[in-house]
């Protein structure tokens, strides 16, 4: 497969794209293509399938990251070369059962109890916990570019 390393970045229900905007201008910088795809489009399902038309669209199985409920719509979705945060939710496919999977759990994060997220963390394959609130890629952004450059293997924004 052809094409740069990519990354789909997939906001939650309280945000929109714009607000994965220093992160997704860091992963470009670091050569990455990223999409970050609009949701909110009236069920798990729907968006799920705005998330899979993205990676379809890509030349290269991408990684998958997603917050808070965007989490739940990356583990439906097929194609995916790594998740980054597995969710709830009752998707039609379960995609951290077949791929690498990282959790990044929040231990300042005053939405989603960090115990519980310490519980969903647990079926993933590897697991970070960040000392950031609910949004890290608002707050911490190069955290977050700096995670998904280790994860594909590329130069980290700050080298």
């Amino acid at each position: 497969m052809g094409g740069r390393a990519a990354a789909v970045l997939v906001h939650g229900l309280y945000h929109r794209p714009e607000h994965f905007g220093p992160v997704a201008d860091g992963l470009r910088a670091a050569g990455l293509e990223v999409v970050v795809p609009e949701l909110h489009r009236g069920s798990l399902a729907a968006d799920t399938a705005a998330v899979q038309a993205a990676v379809d669209a890509l030349d290269r199985p991408p990684l998958l990251l997603g917050h808070s409920y965007g989490g739940s719509v990356i583990t439906g979705v097929r194609g995916a070369r790594h998740l980054v945060g597995c969710g709830r939710g009752i998707p039609e496919h379960h995609s951290w059962k077949l791929i690498p999977s990282t959790y990044v759990g929040c231990a300042g994060d005053r939405a989603i109890d960090p115990a519980l997220q310490r519980t969903m963390a647990a079926r993933c394959t590897a697991v970070r916990e960040w000392p950031t609130g609910h949004s890290p890629f608002v707050s911490r952004p190069a955290l977050v570019v700096d995670l998904v450059a280790e994860l594909l293997g590329t130069v980290s924004s700050r080298t």
